[in-house]
């Protein structure tokens, strides 16, 4: 049979955390905006292909939201968490990793590839996590 399809479950939205913590969630974006800036000038020059893709995808979302981390549209921010393996189905194209803060331990383990990366603070990775499981380890 035909299924619905809820479309508006697949637009970019603030989380209620955000809301709830409102200040929190300004002020990261505030810290981090030279290192988005950064980090966008380096994906579009390391990987000029996926960035046009991702804004291509940008672009065609109604009201063309403004993203803080562009060219993604996402941002989550785990705090001295680890995460069981996943794949997100969802992600389009590339999935990056950024490491904040000083810490040992933590490696982001890529199963399919067969690697496990420590990423050190200012690092960062991409990669298609859709296809990929992946998860970090204990710290």
């Amino acid at each position: 049979g035909c299924r619905e399809f809820n479309f508006t479950q697949t637009l970019p939205y603030l989380l209620q955390e955000s809301f709830n913590h409102e200040q929190l969630y300004l002020n990261i974006q505030a810290s981090l905006a030279d290192v988005f800036e950064w980090i966008e000038t380096v994906f579009w020059a390391c990987l000029p292909k996926e960035y046009k893709a991702l804004v291509e995808l940008v672009e065609l979302l109604p009201g063309k939201p403004d993203s803080p981390v562009a060219p993604f549209l996402s941002l989550v921010i785990n705090i001295n968490v680890a995460t069981l393996g996943h794949r997100d189905a969802k992600d389009k194209l590339l999935c990056l990793v950024l490491a904040v803060g000083h810490f040992t331990g933590g490696g982001i383990v890529l199963k399919e590839q067969g690697l496990v990366v420590e990423l050190r603070h200012g690092d960062f990775i991409a990669f298609t996590s859709a296809d990929t499981t992946h998860f970090n380890l204990e710290y």
